[in-house]
């Protein structure tokens, strides 16, 4: 009988471009990686893999179990969730979970999944090399769950499941920190940083800006989230942040995190997995516990009334 984790490891492994690559994917060290693989091969009695140096290469054999395998893997899953341990509908759970949502809302997810599925198994990871919709697909993850603007992906399912306000963040001793709200003309001449976050609000901050006739002095995009909060605490110009990312800061005074004075602004929070089969239970219970957590997030600031 083949191991599903041989399995799994051999089609991590079959991304390329090294057995090294795979442990980092799968949070495995390169020699256990490497095990598995030679397991793989002695059971089936065939080389998986061409060793060159800095890379693997498959083999004709390789090649020929790439449908298999994922077939096997998709088979495993369905008996997974049918069955189950002790009526578990499923004993393991991977979820693909933004660093941002993790960080605020992580600990109540998990406290609230656990009453009902004490024994489950749960993978959580932040980030992957080849992006979600492939993570999905092949089994990586069950789960993603993202801020930002749903994608098109064939076989996937993106669901917007939460509008996460926007905030504009300044360092604690900045001028603007004293102010109920920041608005476009506070962002003449000043660096503005922009993260994938605020994307879905790009347009209407450009709108703001054009029609107050002003402009940033300089804008820097970074991709990471805790980077960009970095700088501007420490003076680096002004940021539009998602609420739940920043409040920890804000109580603790390492930020000052004003309402952007016009309409309010808004990250989507996106749900995805595949469209050929159903969640779930633990999935589902996840996504739940993820939606009472965000609901009971306190507001975030709001502009004084006129």
């Amino acid at each position: 009988m083949l191991d599903p984790w041989q399995l799994r490891t051999f089609l991590a492994a079959a991304d390329g471009p090294s057995f090294r690559q795979a442990a980092k994917d799968l949070a495995l060290a390169p020699s256990t990686v490497t095990a598995q693989i030679k397991a793989l091969e002695d059971a089936l009695g065939v080389p998986l893999f061409r060793r060159d140096p800095g890379s693997v290469v498959l083999t004709e054999h390789g090649r020929r179990l790439l449908g298999p395998a994922r077939r096997l893997l998709d088979l495993e899953a369905a008996i997974r969730r049918d069955i189950g341990q002790d009526g578990e509908a499923c004993p393991e759970l991977a979820v693909r979970l933004s660093e941002s949502l993790g960080l605020a809302v992580a600990p109540t997810v998990l406290a609230t999944l656990r009453r009902d599925h004490p024994r489950l198994r749960v993978a959580i990871v932040t980030h992957s090399r080849r992006g979600l919709a492939h993570d999905l697909r092949h089994d990586a993850v069950d789960l993603g769950l993202l801020m930002g603007e749903p994608f098109a992906a064939d076989g996937i399912v993106m669901e917007q499941i939460h509008r996460e306000p926007l905030c504009v963040i300044a360092a604690p001793g900045s001028p603007l920190a004293a102010r109920g709200a920041v608005g476009p003309e506070d962002l003449a001449g000043r660096e503005l940083f922009v993260t994938r976050h605020i994307w879905s609000a790009r347009r209407s901050l450009e709108n703001a800006l054009a029609r107050h006739g002003v402009s940033p002095g300089a804008v820097t995009t970074c991709t990471s989230l805790p980077v960009v909060m970095r700088c501007v605490a420490a003076g680096h110009g002004l940021a539009l942040a998602p609420w739940l990312a920043v409040a920890a800061d804000r109580t603790a005074g390492t930020l000052a995190v004003l309402p952007w004075a016009e309409e309010t602004l808004f990250a989507p929070v996106v749900a995805a997995h595949r469209a050929d089969r159903p969640l779930s239970r633990p999935a589902e219970a996840f996504l739940t516990a993820l939606r009472q957590a965000l609901a009971a997030r306190p507001p975030a600031p709001r502009p004084p009334r006129p």
